[in-house]
């Protein structure tokens, strides 16, 4: 098959002789489509390893059909549509993933813009409503808003009726959030977003890709028993800096 190999920090279309096969509950997928993340970007420039094992081609969602079965698998059959979450191996023309990890295209959804879901979606899943336990009614802070995790956090929160509002880099990306559903937002070029997010009524979670000076600033919009949780360091600091700073 071919996939996608990173030489030089630059990508290559190329041909790879070990064909994916699947065994027990895995499912082999023919890739139509690739989501694309900032891990991948991460991992291209060397700064985001895949785990021990996983395939050394980038690529962490794909869409496909399944063209393959292992013995064990129980809810998929050769031919259904489907996208899955992977450790690594999706820009290929082929992909190998168990079973646990791929849903069923959802009703009236293309292929195209099912690759867009497994990433995003697991990963504000996972964080807002599993980690800080996200409540009915109570208000999000999701910063970098109008990326694929912010984008995806939005439409949870409409679904799920969490008010939230969201940090930016420009009120066009504002009116964007608005338009999937966050009732207000910030520029972050205009500087700190306390006032603003206080006079919204501030928030019970916080949802922060970006850390660095936004730490100490998420801790004065959090209300009694909020919680935030840090999913990267996009504005800088390590770990053992933000446990001083809190």
């Amino acid at each position: 098959m071919y996939a996608i190999a990173v030489k030089d920090s630059h990508l290559q279309w190329c041909e790879h002789k070990d064909l994916p096969s699947p065994g027990g509950s895995e499912i082999l997928i023919d890739v139509a489509w690739a989501g694309m993340n900032r891990a991948d970007v991460l991992q291209r420039d060397g700064g985001y390893p895949p785990p021990k094992g996983a395939s050394e081609i980038l690529g962490l969602e794909v869409s496909g059909v399944v063209t393959s079965v292992g013995p064990a698998v129980e809810r998929f059959r050769v031919g259904d549509q489907v996208c899955a979450l992977l450790s690594g191996g999706g820009y290929a023309e082929q992909v190998v993933v168990n079973e646990a990890q791929a849903l069923r295209i959802p009703e009236g959804m293309t292929l195209r813009d099912a690759a867009a879901l497994p990433e995003v979606f697991a990963t504000a899943w996972l964080n807002l409503y599993m980690e800080a336990d996200l409540r009915e009614g109570e208000r999000v802070l999701l910063h970098a808003g109008a990326s694929g995790v912010g984008t995806a956090a939005i439409q949870l929160c409409r679904a799920f009726n969490n008010p939230c509002f969201v940090t930016v880099g420009s009120q066009d990306k504002i009116e964007a959030c608005k338009a999937l559903g966050a009732e207000a937002g910030w520029n972050r070029h205009d500087g700190s977003f306390v006032e603003a997010v206080q006079n919204w009524g501030g928030v019970d979670v916080v949802l922060d890709p970006v850390a660095g000076e936004y730490i100490e600033w998420n801790q004065q919009v959090l209300n009694l028993d909020g919680r935030i949780i840090l999913i990267g360091f996009m504005g800088g600091g390590k770990p053992g800096w933000i446990w001083d700073a809190c």
